[in-house]
This record gives C-alpha cells, structure tokens and sequence, in this order.
C-alpha cells in the first residue's frame, strides 16, 4: 500500500448513532443521566478504538464522569483499565513504576511501553492512538505508525516526570497479524535511512514491507542519519503498528495508563 493510500484509508470512517453513543459511556461508566441528552452521532476514523474516541468525544464536551470510580485519574480513564498517579524520580529503578501490576499479576504478563510527554487526557489518547498515522508520525525509524517498547526504562524516559507511560497487554497477540521482524542489519538500515529522510528526494525511498507491525532496533544516532550516516541500533527494541488492524489490537490490549509526576 503506497503512503497516499494510508492516509486516505484512516481518514475514512464508522459512525456510530446517538443511541450507540450514549450505550457506549454508560459502560464505560458515565452516569446514565448525563448522557441522556446525547443526540449528535459520531464518526469514529478506522483503526481507532470507537470506546478510546468516543470516551474522548465525551471528556471534551465537559460531559460529567462522577459515576466512574478512583479520584481525579480514574474520572478520565475507563473503569476497566488500570490508572494511577506514581511520584517518579529519576534516580529510581523505573521497574517500581508497575511494582502494583507486578505485585497483582507477577510475570504473567507480557507488555509493551508507549512514553507521552504529557499528563492531558485528549493528548494522551490523541497521541496514544488517534494521530499515529499521521505526518507527525513521518520521521521516525519505521515511518508512520504507533510506537511502542518492551522496555520500560526506554518507555518512562523518553516520558519523563510529568509524562505518562501507557501500557499494552501484549500477552495475547492477534494471530492473525502479520509481524515483520526488522533482524536483517541491511534490511534494517534502509528502512531507517528511507523513512528518516522521507523528505530529501535524493535518496533512496524506505522498502515497502507488507506487514501489520514491524519489530527491531531503535537507532542511537537519529540526528546523524539526515547527514548521510549509515543508522547504528541500539540495543532497545522497538514494536511499531503500521495497519489499521494493528492499531486496533493495540487498542483492545490497553492495560494502564501511569501518569509520572
């Protein structure tokens, strides 16, 4: 699929009636009698999760979410979704940051990191899943896409205090997707030096990879690559959603949002 078509196919839509709209919130927790006055429908873009947008479309529009338990995080996140504040310090081992989901859940879980410098709901869930594929997207490693880390150090840094680290259940992936793994050195360099000089024509286009999520190394040298330096890895991974169906999945399997103050 050329670039132009992506951006084409995200833009289209699904929309969902003001019935719909008002079952939605009061799943998620909304108080029943707030969005009684609901009549606006609303057109959710594909690829996007309809319950992430339209809670989103909600908090916007100032509509009230007492009902929705946990202080002032859980009053923006859904119910089913962990949420808590952590008082992050630098100095500190970032693994403690999920010391609570660890201590529920063990190692039974596999999960990947998405940092955000911001504690602002409508950011956090634009960021995390609405603007993704758009063209602030473009000059990354792997081009377009939602980005994510099975490290968390990597994660809660690229955050930092006052950031928020979002988390994703990986430990069931959708089979049905089709992950590349980027383990080629060569295949690796000319999709990093492809996407991060998208923009100079004199060089070469990144190679088109038929795949729903792309896998490998996260380059230690981005700014020395628009001056013609071969890319180096780094020793983080990242895992990056390049499809509609990808995103989806990513948005089915957020597990927690940590806001870092």
């Amino acid at each position: 699929m050329i670039l132009e078509e992506s951006f084409q196919e995200y833009k289209s839509a699904q929309t969902f009636s003001p019935d719909q709209v008002k079952k939605i919130l009061v799943e998620i927790g909304f108080n029943e009698d707030n969005v009684a006055s609901w009549s606006e429908p609303v057109e959710v873009p594909l690829g996007v999760s309809s319950t992430l947008f339209i809670a989103r479309m909600a908090i916007i529009l100032s509509l009230s979410t007492e009902e929705i338990l946990g202080g002032k995080v859980r009053k923006t996140i859904p119910e089913k979704i962990f949420a808590y504040t952590y008082n992050y310090r630098k100095n500190k081992r970032k693994l403690n940051v999920i010391s609570q989901i660890r201590n529920k859940f063990g190692d039974t879980k596999r999960f990947l990191y998405r940092g955000i410098n911001s504690h602002n709901i409508n950011e956090i869930l634009a960021e995390g899943f609405m603007d993704v594929r758009g063209r602030a997207s473009l000059r990354k490693d792997f081009g377009v896409g939602l980005y994510t880390t099975p490290n968390i150090d990597y994660a809660i840094s690229y955050a930092g205090r006052n950031g928020t680290l979002i988390i994703f259940d990986w430990s069931n992936p959708d089979r049905n997707l089709i992950i590349k793994h980027l383990n080629n050195l060569e295949e690796w360099k000319s999709t990093v030096k492809g996407w991060v000089c998208i923009d100079d024509d004199n060089k070469p286009r990144p190679p088109q990879h038929e795949a729903d999520i792309l896998e490998g190394f996260i380059s230690s040298n981005y700014d020395h690559i628009h001056a013609c330096h071969d890319p180096i890895p780094s020793e983080d991974v990242q895992v990056v959603g390049k499809t509609d169906s990808a995103i989806n999945a990513f948005a089915e399997r957020l597990f927690a949002v940590v806001y870092l103050e």
